[in-house]
């Protein structure tokens, strides 16, 4: 607010004699045990949960039995990479970030609230399929997906609808309206690969897409339980 620096915040996550941020990311409760204090100093406290011990990642495994987590971070990194407004030295104004609710325009701040989205709008077209050198590393170019910016984000309006379902019940969104343009689905974390990213390579992509038609024209979204999704706002051919 009012302008300030992302420095002017502070946000408790973890702290080094735990809750750590190993545990954070790893477990729902803490694992503070490498110097023998039995688990016992540190804050116990997690501002988290993460349904259970689910994000353990063997790095030196990925191609035998993670390849569809690998895929999920690789196109997600090249989509921030790609996307400067999610880069930002500075907050963003009212008038580039909107915070929504269940509703457009009415977010849930309360403590009980286990949802919240926003828009963010792209002031120009940055997607143009770059080389990560990072993803290169990780075999990430063997994952045709990368080239989904070149022909997905091109057409986009300039806008993306980011939502968070923390909740342990689905709930159904009302997304904001935007005539002559219509959302489009490109992460639902709530799907099994490769349908939880949307890119060019997915078969039966346009299938998958239209899947949501019935919601989407109504301009609405069904979410499910412990989910994210990331909308992109493209021309409505039927407008």
């Amino acid at each position: 607010k009012g302008g300030g620096k992302p420095w002017n915040s502070v946000n408790f996550i973890c702290a080094h004699d735990g809750f750590t941020l190993a545990d954070l990311v790893t477990y729902n409760n803490k694992h503070n045990l490498a110097n023998g204090e039995d688990n016992n100093d540190g804050e116990s406290h997690n501002y988290s949960w993460n349904c259970g011990q689910i994000n353990y990642f063997r790095w030196d495994k990925k191609e035998e039995s993670s390849s569809d987590l690998f895929r999920f971070f690789c196109l997600m990194t090249m989509f921030r990479r790609e996307c400067e407004s999610l880069r930002l030295n500075d907050f963003p104004t009212a008038e580039r970030l909107q915070w929504h609710g269940h509703t457009p325009g009415k977010p849930d701040w309360s403590d009980t609230s286990r949802f919240v989205a926003f828009t963010l709008v792209i002031e120009k077209s940055l997607f143009t399929c770059i080389h990560n050198p990072f993803c290169s590393n990780f075999h990430c170019s063997t994952l045709t997906g990368l080239s989904f910016a070149s022909t997905q984000i091109d057409s986009v309006k300039g806008e993306i609808y980011v939502a968070f379902n923390t909740s342990h019940l689905p709930v159904t969104i009302t997304l904001p309206d935007r005539p002559g343009y219509r959302w489009e689905p490109l992460v639902d974390t709530s799907k099994p690969a490769p349908f939880d990213f949307l890119s060019n390579e997915v078969p039966e992509r346009d299938i998958a897409i239209k899947q949501y038609a019935h919601f989407l024209d109504a301009n609405l979204y069904p979410m499910l339980s412990y989910s994210s999704i990331v909308l992109l706002l493209s021309p409505d051919e039927n407008a």
